[in-house]
């Protein structure tokens, strides 16, 4: 047994121990407006990334901005219709701090040929997201007056295509696939709700997991606990993105990994009994305070609109429902497992380890 758990320790802190650092960290911002000949733009890079990624300075000594302008210069590219290298000009660079943590600021201009200004074209974008591989860049167009989303650079996908003539609901649709992917990506709020899942079939008696709930009550379970979540993270992220609440991420991203912690442990022994579905609904409206963080970005960005939020809580839906419909049938086949006890006892404990690195990664950034 002690053999199992030193195996499933290092498995959490193999699997968990990277990811918590870096869903920590705030994401960079990549914004696009329109100009005569191309492109101005505006980008935000949060400093701690900056330095890990590029082992450069960030502070403003003339060699510290000239790094930095050559760091960007390195890994930031566009590309035409057919191909050709656009002329990009790094026009200045400096390390703030508005609110939170320091970030890189710096404008840019992308040139485009005389004649094709309104031509689509390609971003290229390796920084920071070339070292942190749970970082990534949101890539906004602001134009009359408005901001739409049009996508994310992450690691595995370092370009992205811009159609400035792009349809209306272009905007819609790179929102739900921005909420899809900021999901998959969200290793903690997917352990959570699978935590949640494993314990909500069963009875509890004198705080001990005794037995497992009829069928239909076990699926009528397992049913609110999925929609308490979706309410509680919906309501947070609609009411504080349109709000464009300025919300401390480190706080947020601790109180998830209790949510973490707290599920895990009660998927072991019975915390709360019966009540899975009121704490999914409790717990979801602090991580929907998580996803309202990424989706209003930081203090530069303006509130976005009903439109894109809710696009973006589309694509947590969407990958919800796949989460569940691929482990609801699972789940329920283990538990007609007589060994059930063991797996999920070995799968909470997974979940509190992950939890706890998670935990202390962030509380040592919440108190910094």
């Amino acid at each position: 047994m002690a053999r199992i758990l030193q195996i499933l320790i290092a498995l959490s802190l193999l699997v968990c121990g990277q990811s918590a650092a870096a869903h920590l960290t705030p994401n960079s911002e990549i914004s696009l407006r329109p100009v005569s000949d191309g492109y101005a733009v505006s980008i935000i890079v949060p400093a701690a990334e900056y330095t890990y990624a590029s082992g450069n300075a960030s502070d403003n000594r003339a060699s510290s901005l000239d790094d930095a302008v050559g760091y960007l210069k390195d890994r930031f590219r566009a590309t035409g219709e057919d191909g050709t290298p656009l002329a990009i000009d790094i026009l200045d660079v400096k390390f703030a701090q508005v609110e939170g943590p320091e970030d890189l600021f710096a404008e840019a201009r992308i040139t485009q040929p005389p004649g094709s200004a309104d031509s689509p074209f390609t971003l290229h974008w390796s920084v920071v997201i070339d070292r942190v591989p749970d970082h990534f860049a949101l890539v906004f167009m602001d134009k009359d007056g408005s901001r739409q989303v049009q996508g994310s650079l992450r690691q595995v996908d370092q370009s992205l295509s811009i159609d400035p003539k792009g349809a209306p609901s272009a905007g819609f649709a790179n929102a739900v696939w921005l909420g899809a992917s900021h999901i998959i990506g969200g290793f903690d709020h997917l352990l959570f709700l699978l935590a949640l899942l494993i314990s909500a079939p069963l009875i509890a008696q004198k705080g001990r997991w005794v037995g497992i709930a009829p069928p239909k009550r076990a699926i009528w379970q397992v049913a609110k606990v999925a929609t308490g979540f979706t309410l509680g993270h919906s309501i947070t992220l609609v009411v504080a993105g349109l709000a464009n609440w300025s919300l401390p991420v480190a706080p947020v991203e601790a109180l998830i990994a209790l949510s973490v912690v707290v599920t895990a442990t009660h998927a072991i022994r019975p915390i709360f009994p019966g009540r899975e579905a009121w704490v999914a609904t409790g717990f979801g409206l602090v991580h929907g305070l998580a996803f309202a963080t990424l989706a209003t970005g930081s203090t530069a960005m303006p509130s976005l609109n009903l439109t894109t939020l809710l696009g973006f809580n589309i694509g947590i839906e969407l990958v919800q429902l796949a989460v569940l419909a691929a482990a609801l049938p699972v789940l329920f086949h283990a538990m007609r497992d007589a060994r059930f006890g063991k797996i999920r006892n070995a799968a909470g404990l997974f979940t509190a380890v992950c939890g706890s690195i998670w935990l202390m990664q962030r509380l040592s950034g919440a108190l910094a």
